[in-house]
Formats: structure tokens, C-alpha cells, sequence
């Protein structure tokens, strides 16, 4: 496994090493997955839990490593805690878990961790209840974040950890058709007028909030993974592709608020027409 990451995420494995190395290991990190699937993602938090067991064993720990590595990849160790979206929420019941299961002492004298997956669809609630976790930090609990896009998550939760992005790797993608005819005529922009075809737009891909974000994430993923492949490509259209993500990005933030999808539309594709 560790071989397996040093190959596909060698940038990840880099930065959780030295930090343990280094005894810089934060109270909380937000791991952003770009566009890696989910079993993919869930095998990189595996090994760095698993990581951090491993560096902070010692012989006050009364179980062996093997056996915490056997139970954390069950879901039965008692220090680790795995939280997922219910009907598509992450509601504040599930980490008031986290306060209540993690208030006492380790039966283990283990770190106790917590990995949140699919952080950006926390509410209100649940995103104020873990704020208090994270401003008054235990130095035996560590929170672990997943979200897609960091900008998604709460600016107060992500002021307050430290942010690891992994890598793009070379997994196929399957996009809708009407996403591929989306990213063919943002890339004829400069001969054809985007919002012709606004009212096709509206009604197949930016709907309503909850569809325009999954359309705004996978154009988001789709543009970072061309200017990845493009890294020392020609130099205009490098810097071109650049602006498209950094136009994506910020549209995508704005939708974590009331906005109106006809207004917000218009002013992507406009703002796209101009690059």
C-alpha cells in the first residue's frame, strides 16, 4: 500500500510524512479529492490513519499495531470514526457522536481521529457544531475533512485546517453528453455566442442549486484535469485554461449562497466568453 502511494500520490505521502517526521501533526487536516472515485479516496484517509497509529505507537498502547490497522479498516476501532452524508446531509446528530464517543480517554491510549467525507454537505447545524470542536482542539483528537472542492466547505472550518490536495490521476471520467457538448462550446467560445444556447443550458444542466453544483464540479474537474495533461503545453492556451478554473471556482463558491440560477448563469457564461 505505502508503495501504492508514493507512485500515485507522491505529493500527499511527502507532506503527511515530513509533518509526522517533524511532530507538526495538525488538529485538522481537509483533504480536497479532486477527481479520484470514492474508493480510491477512501483508501488514501485509510493510509494515512493508519499512518498516524504507526508514528504515535509506543508501548503504553495496549493493542497491537496489526490489530488497529485490522479494526480501522473494519469500522470496528473505538478511536476512529468514520461520518458520510445521510440523504445526501450531513446532519449535526452524527458529530455530536463524535463529541460524546470522544470525550472520554482512549481505552488504548491511541489518537483519537475522525474523518468527515463529504464535508461541503454539512448544514448549518452540523458546521457550527464541529466549529466548536475545531476552535478548542484536544491534542488527542485529530478531524480529518474530504470534500471535492475546498471552497465548499465552510471558510471558518477551512480557516482552521491544514489543506492537502491530491493528485489528478489517470482514471476515465464519464461525463453526460450534454456536459461533453458544454465543454465543446466553452472551447469554440470565441466563435460562438454562449448565451444562445442559455435557455438549453438552464433546462439540462443548471436547473436548480443542486444540479448546477454537479455540473459546476465536474466542469471544474474536467478543466483541471486538461491543465494538468497540458502542464507544458503551449504557454497562451495554458494560461487560458487557468482563467477557465479560476472563473469555475469562484461561480462555484458563490452557489453556497441564495442566488438567483438565471443571474448566476449568465454572468459564468459571459465571464467565460471574455477569456
Amino acid at each position: 500500500m505505502e508503495l501504492d502511494v508514493i507512485e500515485k500520490q507522491p505529493k500527499f505521502y511527502k507532506q503527511i510524512k515530513e509533518a509526522l517526521n517533524k511532530g507538526f501533526l495538525s488538529h485538522s487536516y481537509l483533504i480536497e479529492s479532486v477527481n479520484l472515485r470514492d474508493e480510491q479516496v477512501n483508501k488514501y484517509i485509510r493510509f494515512f490513519v493508519k499512518t498516524i497509529y504507526d508514528n504515535y505507537y509506543d508501548d503504553n498502547i495496549s493493542i497491537s499495531k496489526e490489530k488497529i490497522f485490522h479494526l480501522v479498516d473494519n469500522l470496528e476501532f473505538p478511536d476512529y470514526i468514520e461520518i458520510r452524508p445521510v440523504n445526501n446531509v450531513i446532519k449535526k446528530e452524527q458529530l455530536l457522536r463524535v463529541r460524546d464517543d470522544f470525550s472520554n480517554k482512549s481505552l488504548y491510549n491511541t489518537k483519537k481521529i475522525y474523518t468527515v467525507y463529504n464535508a461541503d454537505k454539512m448544514n448549518v447545524n452540523s458546521s457550527n457544531t464541529i466549529l466548536k470542536f475545531l476552535e478548542e482542539p484536544n491534542d488527542d483528537v485529530i478531524a480529518i475533512f474530504v470534500t471535492n472542492n475546498q471552497y465548499n466547505v465552510l471558510d471558518t472550518i477551512r480557516s482552521r485546517c491544514q489543506i492537502i490536495s491530491l493528485q489528478y490521476e489517470d482514471v476515465p471520467h464519464q461525463y453526460s453528453e450534454d456536459l461533453i457538448n458544454f465543454f465543446e462550446d466553452i472551447k469554440l467560445r470565441k466563435n460562438n455566442n454562449l448565451l444562445l444556447k442559455f435557455n438549453s443550458y438552464n433546462n439540462n444542466l443548471f436547473k436548480d442549486k443542486n444540479m448546477a453544483v454537479s455540473t459546476m464540479t465536474d466542469t471544474l474537474s474536467y478543466y483541471k484535469e486538461m491543465l494538468n495533461k497540458n502542464i507544458d503545453g503551449d504557454l497562451e492556451d495554458l494560461k487560458e485554461t487557468m482563467m477557465i478554473v479560476s472563473i469555475l471556482e469562484e461561480e462555484l463558491k458563490k452557489l453556497k449562497y441564495n442566488v438567483n440560477i438565471k443571474l448566476w448563469l449568465d454572468n459564468l457564461l459571459l465571464s467565460i466568453m471574455e477569456v
